[in-house]
């Protein structure tokens, strides 16, 4: 386990530069104080609290292109071909109201 930790550190120093010293300094500072298994543990919480984060960005994402872009798009063309409305004066409009539904929807 900590043969993988510090290759893995290693092959992040090697990308990072000068700031891996720092790292290496703070990381053999923590080894020190809790030990390697519990430096381990909080790599992988910080890790999997990252992905988290990472993954609630990407979904909010998603559903903004889900709920606003696509449909105020749709309404745009659906406005600009059949009614004769402009798609630069529909758009803000329709993207407001897909705005308000993803908000009730949340």
């Amino acid at each position: 386990m900590v043969e993988i930790m510090n290759a893995v550190l290693a092959k992040i120093f090697a990308f990072a530069g000068g700031l891996g010293a720092t790292v290496m300094f703070y990381h053999q500072m923590l080894v020190e104080r809790v030990g390697e298994q519990v430096a381990a543990g909080i790599y992988l919480c910080a890790l999997i609290v990252i992905l988290g984060i990472f993954f609630k960005i990407f979904k909010l994402a998603f559903n903004i292109l889900r709920y606003v872009v696509v449909p105020a798009l749709v309404v745009g063309y659906i406005g600009t071909t059949f009614f004769s409305v402009n798609f630069l004066a529909i758009l803000p409009i329709a993207g407001a109201a897909g705005s308000l539904f993803f908000l009730f929807k949340s």
